[in-house]
């Protein structure tokens, strides 16, 4: 075939592909949303049974032995469930483009899964502390939790972005609350909390509002509605009343029988929360399906009226595309050309452009504070592992000295750990 026999691309090509784009990246955040969804009740149930766990090794094995057994095998229909869905969409995850650190976190997460049933048996024996099983629980629900950051990270649609963060918060949020109740029914218990548990239920508990605070600001209302019920609940009172207890310095004697009534309170506030994520997923799920249908139904749209249009090619018109010629339609007149698009059929291709390309821009700048706030999460927590890299601190003591520098410099928590990872960097040039 001649040159000049091979048909010139258009505007229009590249219009069109560029919706069917949209499509593929939304369709792929639909099955992603079902993935987040196993995630988060996968974590929900391992969570029930670190909480399980607890207590049986607490009580030297006396209690709460049927419970436990109960839990695992609730685990386990999660795993089962977790492992279908990424075996129904692993082609998808794999062969989508920038995919390699959600890959990296999705094995990690099977690698700890695989060996959850040989830590199980220790439990079972009893042959491991207490809180050394806290901390095994605790390394595979941050795995898991990983997956879910990966995801929001690399979100395209701004809306789905949103939710995905406020999602992540949400659970990054009730995960501390777990790993709070743990803490606090170890020193009750004992009927005294030493310096070290009290610096990590203070730790514990100012993650948590960091991670409310960020799921109030990407929430949708009626998430976030059904969160201040639960948070204005008498039982929430209870528990701010538990903490000054725990929290008292010099330390108080307790009555250890409170407890029970902690790990009640703390159960209680953790199922709470698991019905506001419930809630939160259902809606990132039909968010999910909407914005496929509205991208498909405007990509019909497109084709119709550029069908439509084509019909007419009596008169020509050539659509330049410049961002000053697109403000200012009175220069199109000076476009005219008697070979190429009639001048109906420019004028509304170049409408379906700029709107194109005004969407773009807004998914662009939605999408930047999403991103951000993901950002400024992955900042704190290397900073925070460089100093206790650098300096052998606990989690707990790197946050602290990080919020501390904050203070004394009246700067934000996040521009204090953009400045240690600076430092650090610099260090090793």
């Amino acid at each position: 075939m001649s040159k000049s026999l091979v048909p010139p691309l258009s505007a229009t090509d590249f219009l069109i592909a560029s919706k069917q784009s949209e499509i593929q990246s939304l369709e792929y955040f639909l099955n992603m949303g079902q993935l987040v969804v196993m995630v988060s009740d996968l974590i929900h149930a391992l969570q029930k049974e670190r909480g399980a766990s607890n207590l049986y090794l607490g009580s030297k094995g006396q209690h709460y032995a049927e419970v436990l057994i109960d839990y695992t095998h609730q685990t386990d229909d999660q795993i089962f469930e977790f492992d279908q869905t990424l075996k129904q969409i692993q082609s998808e995850i794999t062969e989508h483009a920038g995919n390699g650190r959600l890959l990296n976190r999705i094995a990690y997460a099977l690698h700890a899964l695989a060996n959850l049933p040989q830590f199980r048996i220790q439990v079972q024996q009893q042959s491991i502390q207490t809180q050394s099983a806290v901390m095994v629980y605790s390394g595979i629900i941050a795995g898991l939790l990983s997956i879910v950051f990966e995801t929001a990270d690399a979100a395209v649609d701004p809306t789905i972005a949103r939710v995905l963060v406020a999602l992540y918060n949400l659970m990054q949020g009730k995960e501390l609350t777990g790993q709070e109740r743990a803490v606090g029914s170890a020193g009750f218990s004992s009927g005294q909390f030493r310096a070290e548990q009290r610096e990590r239920l203070q730790y514990l508990i100012e993650g948590q509002e960091r991670c409310f605070e960020l799921f109030h600001e990407f929430t949708e209302p009626t998430s976030y509605a059904l969160y201040l019920q639960y948070a204005q609940s008498p039982y929430r009172a209870e528990i701010d009343r538990l903490r000054g207890l725990a929290l008292s310095d010099p330390p108080l004697t307790i009555d250890p029988r409170v407890g029970d009534q902690w790990f009640k309170l703390l159960t209680q506030h953790i199922d709470s929360l698991k019905i506001v994520e419930l809630g939160l997923q259902g809606h990132l799920q039909r968010l999910c399906s909407q914005r496929v249908l509205d991208a498909k139904k405007t990509l019909t749209q497109h084709q119709a009226l550029i069908d439509t249009l084509e019909t007419h090619p009596e008169e020509s018109f050539i659509v330049m595309l410049s961002s000053t010629q697109s403000q200012n339609p009175a220069a199109l007149q000076d476009y005219t050309h008697p070979e190429g698009f009639g001048p109906k059929l420019g004028r509304s291709v170049l409408e379906l452009v700029q709107n194109q390309a005004q969407s773009l821009q807004q998914m662009h700048d939605e999408l930047t504070a999403a991103r951000t706030a993901l950002e400024e999460k992955k900042l704190q927590e290397k900073a925070k592992v460089l100093l206790m890299k650098h300096r052998k601190l606990t989690e707990d003591q790197a946050h602290k000295l990080l919020r501390q520098m904050a203070m004394d410099q009246g700067k934000r928590l996040t521009d204090i750990a953009r400045y240690v990872v600076e430092m650090a960097q610099g260090q090793r040039k």
